[in-house]
């Protein structure tokens, strides 16, 4: 192990530096930011969650009902939208 010594005003400096830096750092993450799991879901995960045939998903998405995105052989789908389209399809029951 190397011991390097530095004079303590440099050090001093350097902290107070670091304490700068460290400041404009928020506190907590923004609210607005999810991670992906939680935007972004698999069409086969969301074909099962919803209890529908891939099939039926990639009419949603050729009908331009439902948008998606593709990585490599995977189709994803925007949960948000997903929750949206899921709302204007409901239907109240009479009471």
């Amino acid at each position: 192990m190397d011991l390097i010594a530095i004079e303590r005003e440099s050090f001093e400096a350097f902290r107070k530096k670091l304490r700068q830096i460290i400041s404009l750092v928020p506190k907590q993450p923004s609210s607005n930011i999810q991670p992906i799991e939680q935007e972004w879901i698999e069409g086969k995960e969301l074909a099962a969650s919803l209890n529908i045939t891939l099939r039926r998903l990639q009419y949603l998405r050729e009908s331009g009902k439902l948008s998606f995105s593709t990585l490599g052989k995977k189709t994803y789908y925007r949960i948000s939208e997903v929750k949206s389209l899921l709302e204007q399809s409901s239907i109240n029951a009479k009471q």
